[in-house]
């Protein structure tokens, strides 16, 4: 018995991607595992599309607060995503490094996990988390970004270009100099 598959959970996992999946046009190829990230172009986005989404802790923000002053780095996750739990350590690293604290804007977008709010601060807390944490309740900008899967990273430069888009977390340096 202590062997046996918790079924409930990965059929949630695999429903919420399919789900992410068929609410979002193909539109050429997408960056997984290791592949050639997906252009901005080959996503149809590229340029910032504001939102304003809770945190964590209740309050409102806006990506628009933010574009004209840094460059922001997206980081579409969830609780349940492996890969993106590898992330949040690297990601804290980039939150307080000198060299891009105060350079860059993180915003963490939990993907459709608000009904599990407590789980999501409950992760917050062990992971010692230091970035913002906002909840994409209804997945409604996961899907204003085309979103494919997770995690899923997107840099818009300080204008609010996209310049980067992948799976796999981009080299942070070259991007603010």
């Amino acid at each position: 018995m202590g062997n046996e598959l918790r079924p409930s959970g990965k059929i949630s996992a695999v429903l919420t991607l399919l789900l992410l999946a068929t609410m979002m046009p193909m539109s050429g190829p997408t960056a997984y595992a290791g592949a050639a990230p997906a252009s901005a172009a080959s996503t149809g986005v590229k340029e910032w599309v504001d939102f304003t989404l809770p945190d964590a802790g209740g309050r409102q923000v806006s990506l628009s607060q933010f574009i004209g002053k840094k460059p922001v780095l997206l980081f579409f996750w969830a609780t349940w995503c492996p890969h993106c739990n590898e992330s949040v350590p690297v990601i804290n690293r980039m939150h307080q490094e000198a060299s891009t604290s105060g350079k860059l804007q993180i915003l963490a977008l939990d993907f459709m996990e608000s009904e599990k709010k407590k789980k999501v601060n409950a992760f917050i807390s062990s992971k010692k988390v230091g970035y913002p944490v906002l909840l994409d309740r209804r997945g409604r900008v996961a899907r204003k970004y085309k979103v494919l899967g997770i995690p899923t990273y997107i840099l818009l430069d300080r204008d609010g270009k996209v310049v980067f888009r992948d799976h796999e977390l981009p080299e942070i340096g070259k991007y603010l100099k």
